[in-house]
């Protein structure tokens, strides 16, 4: 499976930045149209997730930095999806800066 790879320095502190990534993959819209069979598993102390859906599974995790926190979020992708990993790669970024700044 291809795999997306992203990190996103935030200016938000780790525990702030992981409730607004986890309210981000529990109410958003967007991805329940894209895939309503999404389910979204998470481990509050060490800050960290995997989102599963019908098509694709995505590892998530947020780590304290000394202004902030560093986002990481790591999509496996089938390789059905290999030709709409860039577009997923700029999704993503654009979610992470939008939600996460």
């Amino acid at each position: 499976m291809p795999k997306v790879q992203i990190a996103h320095n935030s200016t938000l502190q780790a525990p702030e930045a992981f409730t607004k990534l986890k309210a981000f993959f529990e109410k958003d819209e967007t991805l329940k149209k894209l895939d309503s069979k999404m389910i979204a598993t998470y481990d509050d102390k060490a800050m960290t997730g995997q989102v599963k859906g019908s098509q694709f599974k995505a590892d998530v995790s947020v780590v304290g930095q000394d202004k902030g926190s560093q986002i990481k979020v790591v999509v496996d992708l089938p390789l059905l999806l290999t030709p709409f990993k860039s577009k997923v790669e700029e999704t993503l970024k654009k979610m992470l800066q939008k939600n996460l700044a």
